[in-house]
Parts: structure tokens; C-alpha cells; sequence
């Protein structure tokens, strides 16, 4: 992936920002839970930042992604023991995001209090960098476009339009890298997990409702 994979298109940019902005109103369409599906849906919201009190199940295996968290972290993160001990928890990155989408954790969340996550399943990341401009302490890393990874997209077949021989471009258009983390077989989106950083930006795009797109963790290597 080069490093310039940010498109240049202002006005693709601007749709982008757009609507990361709107992207709250969609903050309750998720998969179904049944299943393979409800699986999926345990493991999102463990890193959405649910707690028991929201629905969820105390107890409970806690998933691990491939950065040794059970929860998202903005673009750049290091990997949790090196960004534990590297965050002064500063709230910069806060305060600079345009689209005031990282969050300062709560004690419910699963994260050391006052460290930075994102939910980019509520509120997708635009890829701008600015949270990695402003880092005073390098815990999160300045890192090429196409090296961020902060989950990886799933799309859910049982509801996605594609999949239903039907056409719809809605994820592909939505996704910012070029090239398109997003392709096609016939009609049925594929994400490919070389490209996709996880940015959310897709979600908020699904037309169907629960969305048939959503972020989830990346798997720790085996």
C-alpha cells in the first residue's frame, strides 16, 4: 500500500467529513444477534465500550485484537503495553480530532481512564492525522495512510444488499483509500484485510438497517 494512499479529491474528502459528521445517527443499527451474527455482535460491543449495565454479559471471554486490546485506539497507536507506557494521557489527540470522534475512556470501558479510544462503529475516522500531528509523547505514532490499522471491515451476507444479487456500491464509494479497500464478486462486496484500516467510514454509508457493515477487531496472530 503506498504511503500517499489518502486521495487527493478535496471534494471526496469533504463528502468523507460529511458524513463522519452525521455518522451518530447510526449508532444503533448493528448485525442481528443470532448465532454466528450474535458472536459478532458480543465481540463488537465488548469494543464498543459496553458494559454489563448496556446489554452486555459480565464474565465473559474478553476478546484480545492483534494489538493486545479490547478496544480501539486512534490511528498510530502503539502497541498497548508500549502505548501505556508512552501516553501522558494529555487529551491532545481530543482536542485536535476535526471530527471530535476519540473519546477520553471511562471507567467502564474496558481502558486505562483518560486514554484515548474511538468507536468507529458510532463515529468513523476520517484518516486525517491530525491526532498523530499533535502526540507530544510518540504513542501515537505518525504512521502512512496505508499502514493504519485499527480493525478490519466485516460485511454480514444475511442482510447486505450485494448479497441478495442486487446492486449497491454504498461501502465501496465511502471508503477513502485508493486503491479501494472494497471490491467485488458479481455483486457481493469483498473487504480486502491488506487494505482496510478499520476507519469506520463504510458503516454510516450501509443503506440496510441493522447496516450489514460493521468494524470489528483485528485477530491476534496465532
Amino acid at each position: 500500500m503506498p504511503d500517499n494512499a489518502k486521495p487527493e479529491n478535496p471534494e471526496k474528502r469533504a463528502a468523507l467529513r460529511d458524513m463522519a459528521s452525521g455518522a451518530a445517527d447510526f449508532a444503533t443499527r448493528y448485525l442481528p444477534g443470532s448465532g454466528l451474527l450474535k458472536r459478532m455482535e458480543e465481540v463488537r460491543r465488548q469494543f464498543e465500550g459496553f458494559d454489563a449495565h448496556d446489554g452486555g454479559e459480565p464474565g465473559g471471554p474478553r476478546y484480545l485484537d492483534m494489538h493486545g486490546r479490547n478496544f480501539f485506539r486512534p490511528p498510530g497507536a502503539l502497541r498497548e503495553p508500549d502505548f501505556l507506557d508512552t501516553c501522558s494521557r494529555c487529551k491532545k489527540c481530543v482536542d485536535a480530532c476535526p471530527e471530535m470522534v476519540i473519546t477520553p475512556a471511562q471507567a467502564h470501558m474496558g481502558a486505562p481512564v483518560d486514554t484515548p479510544l474511538l468507536f468507529p462503529n458510532r463515529g468513523p475516522c476520517t484518516l486525517c492525522g491530525e491526532c498523530m500531528e499533535v502526540c507530544p509523547t510518540g504513542a501515537l505514532k505518525k504512521t502512512p495512510v496505508g499502514q493504519i490499522r485499527i480493525g478490519i471491515a466485516v460485511v454480514e451476507s444475511e442482510t447486505c444488499i450485494g448479497y441478495k444479487g442486487e446492486t449497491c456500491t454504498s461501502c465501496y464509494r465511502a471508503c477513502p483509500l485508493e486503491p479501494n479497500a472494497i471490491s467485488f464478486l458479481d455483486t457481493q462486496p469483498r473487504v480486502d484485510s491488506r487494505v482496510c484500516t478499520g476507519c469506520g467510514l463504510c458503516v454510516p454509508a450501509c443503506p440496510t438497517d441493522p447496516v450489514s457493515i460493521v468494524v470489528l477487531p483485528r485477530p491476534a496472530r496465532q
